[in-house]
């Protein structure tokens, strides 16, 4: 069975999964205007870091998927991120 989501669903889903990705220095990195420095050495995050639109979507369904069946088995039949 094919399930399309609404906007609202999607929109949820990619802010979950906004809040999960990234590592405690990008979070760091995030809060000091992208930029960090540590000694001598500066770390710049660019402003576009992230996945592409596709992947996004692509995600954002497979974290949406498992809210809306929570006891179901959801499989991929592809790869999700290139």
């Amino acid at each position: 069975n094919y399930h399309k989501f609404g906007k609202t669903q999607m929109d949820n889903a990619r802010n979950e999964l906004m809040s999960v990705s990234g590592s405690e220095l990008v979070t760091k990195l995030r809060k000091n205007g992208f930029r960090l420095t540590v000694g001598d050495v500066t770390f710049v995050l660019a402003d576009s870091y992230g996945f592409c639109w596709g992947v996004e979507r692509a995600v954002a369904m497979a974290y949406e998927a498992r809210n809306f069946f929570p006891d179901k088995s959801i499989w991929c039949t592809n790869e999700i991120i290139h």
